[in-house]
């Protein structure tokens, strides 16, 4: 999406002949992301096959970041494509997510995705979380104590 964003600059004038194409490849990439929130609580399961979804028997669990942190992207998807479903599934997975914090506002390090329940409720600032508090918990936090 960024290369897209890039390409499509008419004021940068790298690619005065792109097409959209990134974009085209991005919203193809969206969709067969999207079977991956196909799950009782919303939170997307770890691993999707991009050709058939997810596999039977695919894991429960999945990290915080992993869970929690594809609204940045497909957020941007929705907003460059006017697709709206990816924006909305991926802030669904970080309501989700949110709503179990602890009394000091802190994440689990691991989740079910289909009971929403932590699966480790430890924390901690290293990989499978970290992303989670950098790029989402601060925006939530406070878009959350202004309702």
């Amino acid at each position: 999406m960024s290369a897209h964003l890039i390409a499509a600059d008419s004021d940068l004038n790298i690619m005065p002949e792109y097409r959209g194409g990134l974009l085209a490849m991005a919203v193809d990439l969206g969709h067969r992301i999207m079977p991956a929130f196909n799950t009782p609580s919303g939170l997307p399961a770890h691993r999707v096959n991009l050709k058939f979804g997810v596999e039977t028997g695919e894991q429960r669990e999945t990290c915080t970041a992993a869970a929690g942190t594809l609204v940045l992207e497909m957020a941007l998807l929705s907003r460059l494509s006017g697709d709206h479903q990816f924006e909305r599934a991926a802030r669904r997975a970080v309501l989700k997510l949110w709503e179990g914090r602890s009394k000091l506002d802190l994440v689990g390090s691991s989740v079910d995705t289909h009971s929403g329940q932590w699966r480790t409720a430890h924390t901690g600032i290293g990989a499978g979380v970290d992303s989670f508090y950098e790029c989402v918990a601060a925006p939530v936090a406070s878009a959350c104590s202004s309702m």
